[in-house]
């Protein structure tokens, strides 16, 4: 490239091709209205064809493209893999399944301004290399990888929250089945064993109790709840037994993240960016509030504060 790199964007990737495309373009549409050297780093795993085909094309194509291929179906393993490629000081994570709206690089160029180690928290979260090196980056997680880490980065480091709901700020998600799907090719055994480690690792990487999870649940039919709880029960055993402990913060990794960035928003820090875009509002899902109301502190001492910052969705 000639140039310092200065921003990394960085994913893990497995058997996405339809929304691939898409994704990488929207991020070069970020990462050009920069105007700084940047990279886009993707790691993938031993994916089908088609998704081969598409990445192997945009390495060709794109000097600033990298991919880093292993054999692994273990997200926060890619994690690690790319970042380790990576070069720039900024580490933007994201995912090859999302489409990013273009609005999102006046709130990164912002944050860089700040030239911080807290997190940028929002729809394209942001990190300085720093705080992932010192924290001890993604680990080996299938699942949770995420919010292990940025419970880590949060605790250490601080965070900016500035989440906006622009409802057509990103491509319609993948339900959390349908995402994990793509991992497995296979029998109605393999299915259930991908969602089992996934939730396995879910309970690591957030630091999560089953009442937590079973908290994420309470307005399911009696039924349901009893079979989730067992299922729940049988995930936090498999959890107990794994060689990648969870990390005890002061509160569950999930908690931490969403009190701190209310906290931003309460509190004004995200005005420190000085960014002209929307007003900070966090989408939250029915069973996100449910859980809020149950287990955050912040939530019972401040809802009435809070209400002009979250929406549900």
């Amino acid at each position: 490239m000639g140039t310092e790199v200065e921003v990394s964007f960085t994913a893990t990737n497995l058997n996405t091709a339809d929304r691939l495309p898409r994704s990488l373009a929207s991020i070069r549409v970020l990462g050009d209205s920069l105007a700084i050297p940047y990279e886009i780093v993707v790691a993938d795993g031993p994916s089908r064809p088609e998704a081969k085909r598409l990445l192997d094309e945009a390495a060709r194509t794109d000097p600033r493209f990298k991919w880093v291929q292993h054999d692994r179906r273990a997200r926060g393993y890619g994690r690690r893999v790319a970042f380790e490629a990576t070069t720039g000081q900024t580490i933007v994570p994201f995912d090859t399944s999302l489409e990013y709206d273009p609005i999102y690089g006046g709130l990164l160029g912002r944050w860089r301004a700040l030239r911080t180690d807290r997190m940028l928290f929002s729809e394209v979260c942001a990190l300085s290399r720093h705080s992932i090196e010192a924290t001890g980056g993604w680990r080996d997680l299938v699942g949770g990888e995420d919010v292990d880490l940025y419970g880590r980065v949060v605790e250490q480091f601080g965070l900016i929250g500035y989440p906006t709901s622009i409802r057509h700020s990103q491509s319609a998600p993948l339900g959390a089945y349908a995402r994990q799907m793509r991992y497995v090719d296979g029998s109605r055994w393999g299915r259930f064993r991908r969602i089992y480690t996934v939730q396995r690792d879910q309970i690591i990487g957030a630091d999560y109790r089953v009442a937590d999870v079973m908290a994420f649940n309470a307005k399911k039919t009696l039924v349901r709840r009893l079979a989730y709880r067992a299922f729940f029960t049988l995930a936090a055993a498999g959890a107990r037994l794994q060689p990648i402990p969870p990390i005890h913060l002061r509160q569950n990794h999930y908690l931490l993240i969403r009190e701190a960035t209310f906290r931003s928003m309460l509190d004004g820090t995200y005005r420190e960016l000085g960014w002209d875009g929307p007003g900070p509002k966090l989408l939250l899902t029915a069973d996100e509030v449910t859980y809020m109301e149950r287990r955050s502190p912040l939530w019972a001492a401040e809802h009435e504060r809070l209400r002009p910052f979250y929406e549900v969705k």
